[in-house]
């Protein structure tokens, strides 16, 4: 069974930038974003990330400031990620998912 380090990030951002060139989706758009941090590094993503703030709904998808979290986390800043976590659980669809931001947010906030 593969592991999830074992995920060939180049061959899914291969596969959003063809769904990329079939619809400029900002939720497409905001997934390639993701795997452009994952096969290209955090920095990246960040890069990728800003193409979804530009488009028509950007900032206003609900898991887009949980990414950016994500990436900022990834690229060493933690304070950064540590307040978009707790912004992004503010505006979390559901329970569970405002928890585990939440959660993000406070293992990021409490670790010396």
């Amino acid at each position: 069974m593969p592991t999830a380090a074992e995920t060939d990030w180049v061959q899914i951002l291969e596969w959003y930038d063809e769904l990329v060139r079939l619809t400029d989706s900002p939720v497409v758009l905001l997934n390639r974003a993701v795997a452009v941090g994952e096969a290209d590094g955090p920095r990246a993503g960040l890069a990728a990330l800003a193409t979804v703030k530009d488009s028509e709904l950007g900032e206003s998808l609900p898991r887009y400031t949980a990414v950016a979290a994500y990436l900022h986390e990834r690229d060493g800043d933690p304070e950064t990620a540590a307040r978009l976590y707790a912004e992004a659980a503010g505006k979390a669809g559901n329970l569970a998912e405002r928890d585990h931001l939440t959660r993000q947010a406070a293992r990021l906030n409490n670790r010396s």
